[in-house]
């Protein structure tokens, strides 16, 4: 029997199921006695937005868009951590995760939504409409 994944916006029930997801893209995994105060951290932030994809109340997919308040007084959306269950791939869940993050910062008026992406994740994200537009670099900071 095939479900349709709900998306709606994630909540503090969903944080350890979320992190749990997160490991396929990273090995860092916060202490559970640490989620509280986290989540309180999180989702303080009033230009981060993330949602969650449901299939029978079990977290399957997650993702987020960050607002930035460009300095010419332009919005910017920053999609960020695009994850989907393994046993869900292939079934249109990050589609809908990256749409749905999509339609939030048309409504908060950005002019564009930018994201970067591992190479084998180009075709996915062409298919969601995405073009590559230069290259992505990042510096680590030691601790």
């Amino acid at each position: 029997m095939t479900h349709t994944a709900k998306i709606e916006p994630i909540r503090r029930e969903h944080m350890g199921e979320v992190i749990n997801l997160l490991q396929s893209m990273s090995a860092f995994q916060p202490p559970k006695e640490a989620y509280d105060e986290i989540w309180a951290s999180f989702s303080a932030q009033a230009h981060v937005f993330s949602v969650v994809a449901l299939i029978d109340n079990i977290v399957v997919g997650y993702g987020s868009v960050v607002i930035e308040n460009k300095i010419r007084g332009g919005k910017m959306g920053h999609v960020e951590d695009i994850v989907s269950s393994p046993t869900q791939r292939k079934k249109g869940i990050g589609k809908a995760i990256v749409n749905a993050l999509y339609e939030i910062a048309k409504q908060h008026g950005c002019y564009k939504v930018a994201l970067q992406c591992q190479e084998h994740n180009v075709a996915f994200y062409e298919r969601c409409d995405y073009k590559v537009s230069g290259s992505a670099m990042q510096r680590f900071i030691s601790v």
